[in-house]
């Protein structure tokens, strides 16, 4: 009997030092869940997503011999059919501008079938939500566009947010990263 309640306080403890800035954590919580994913990506975006499908950790495999692969925290699909990449990345290592793009590039290949053209590829998000602020410009949220030199949106339908881990402000963004780090069970952007 020991060693279960050993075990079990182990477990705890594990449990207790946890948070959604966990990748492992996030995944299990956000997985199947699609009325949390869709709360958490219409809280990053700040527009209205009806999001149909949730995964946690979904790996997505290279077709090259030997090619990488990559392991999404959180995937999820909404009713348009358009792909979100939600990542947590605890170190500024993990959240590479080239990681990010390489992780789009990864979604996209899944979105068409041999019979269907480019142009019917839909809208793909990835975000990293990161621990640290990762630009270092105190904003909380950055939004990665390109554009023609002229200044005009490239609109190529491929989206790369950062939301800033060391926003602190009173609003839902702020809400939404303190709640992250919170490793209590009560939140307060839901």
């Amino acid at each position: 009997m020991r060693e279960k309640e050993k075990y079990v306080n182990e477990v705890e403890s594990i449990i207790d030092n946890m948070c959604l800035m966990d990748d492992d954590l996030m995944s299990r919580v956000f997985d199947e869940n699609i009325e949390a994913t869709q709360i958490l990506i219409r809280t990053i975006l700040q527009t209205d997503v009806e999001v149909v499908e949730s995964k946690g950790q979904w790996d997505i495999k290279n077709e090259l011999v030997d090619g990488r692969g990559i392991r999404l925290d959180v995937f999820a699909r909404d009713s348009h059919g358009d792909y979100f990449d939600c990542e947590v990345q605890r170190r500024d290592d993990g959240a590479d501008p080239r990681r990010a793009r390489f992780n789009s590039s990864m979604l996209d290949t899944r979105m068409l079938t041999a019979s269907q053209k480019p142009k019917e590829l839909k809208d793909s998000y990835v975000i990293f939500i990161t621990e640290n602020d990762y630009f270092d410009k105190s904003e909380s949220i950055y939004r990665i566009n390109r554009t023609l030199e002229s200044g005009e949106m490239f609109n190529d339908g491929s989206h790369i947010i950062y939301v800033n881990g060391d926003y602190q402000g009173d609003d839902d963004i702020g809400r939404l990263i303190s709640d992250m780090k919170n490793r209590t069970t009560k939140g307060t952007w839901i």
